[in-house]
């Protein structure tokens, strides 16, 4: 099953400008040009974003998922299908930082890779950049089939509940990898960066404004589900980052316990009052690529 969260793969229309973005404001490094791709990293590992150039076809590509090794990625086949998933292909090898591969769509269309095998190199040069990739947030129409993939279909566990609009689930001890979040349309809400401290979600709110003269759209605050403060802007192709730190952990790391929270603005906002109208309207749709 799955292990751990591994990278965010979106189709971007232009790519230099979303390497310089994701550089300049977020402090992500480039590890690997492979044609139209651009792999980037926040450590060691060889990659926490992909960047595909795709002018015609603006999305997130996939959500990247690490398992143990090849012998999970063939024995959650079964699983998969018996979740309401599909095979996008077989197990595939040859692709930049990892050793082998697996596509898989859910239920409502949104696609994750399943992976094994990142590839290590020397951590980056010493700067304000996130510690990882930390989880994705996606938008469904009905959340029971997705959360039924993610639970018996990918091995996530239950975290915590929003009444029937959002679900949170988590694969290690991080409060969450994946959140569900009830929409009207099948999409992707938002991807977050791991940050070291609150601070850090100021100077990147500073670098936003400085070098783009742009305002980031909600925060910063604290969730009540993961207990975590968050910073929210767009990307430079619209995509939504949560910029997060001192996310609640699940033992053996911490002690956080499942908990099905009340419909309330409090709950998702610690600090302040319902979210702003550009943070619930934001999204970024699947990429129509297999």
């Amino acid at each position: 099953m799955v292990t751990r969260m591994g990278h965010i793969a979106l189709r971007v229309t232009d790519l230099e400008a979303a390497v310089a973005f994701q550089r300049e404001v977020l402090g992500m490094v480039e590890t690997e040009r492979s044609g139209t791709a651009s792999y980037m990293t926040c450590n060691q590992r060889h990659h926490e974003l992909i960047l595909i150039e795709d002018p015609a076809n603006r999305g997130y590509d996939h959500i990247g998922l690490e398992v143990a090794d090849p012998a999970a990625l063939q024995d959650m086949k079964r699983s998969i299908l018996a979740a309401g998933g599909e095979l996008l292909g077989d197990v595939y090898d040859g692709e930049p930082g990892i050793d082998r591969a697996l596509r898989v769509r859910s239920p409502g269309g949104h696609v994750f890779k399943l992976f094994c095998g990142m590839s290590l190199g020397a951590a980056p040069a010493a700067g304000d950049r996130p510690i990882k990739f930390e989880h994705a947030s996606v938008k469904v129409r009905h959340l029971q089939p997705l959360e039924r993939f993610l639970g018996d279909g990918l091995g996530f566990r239950f975290s915590d509940r929003m009444g029937p609009f959002a679900s949170w689930w988590h694969c290690d001890a991080d409060h969450h990898g994946m959140a569900i979040i009830l929409a009207p349309r099948h999409e992707l809400s938002h991807y977050a960066y791991a940050w070291p401290d609150f601070n850090a979600l100021g100077r990147v709110a500073d670098r936003l404004k400085h070098l783009r003269n742009e305002k980031v759209i909600w925060g910063p605050s604290r969730h009540g589900p993961g207990n975590n403060h968050f910073l929210y802007l767009l990307d430079g192709d619209g995509a939504m980052v949560e910029n997060c730190s001192e996310l609640a952990q699940f033992p053996p790391t911490g002690s956080y316990q499942p908990r099905k929270w009340k419909i309330n603005p409090t709950t998702i906002n610690q600090w302040g009052g319902l979210p702003p109208l550009p943070f619930l309207r934001a999204g970024f749709p699947i990429a129509s690529v297999l």
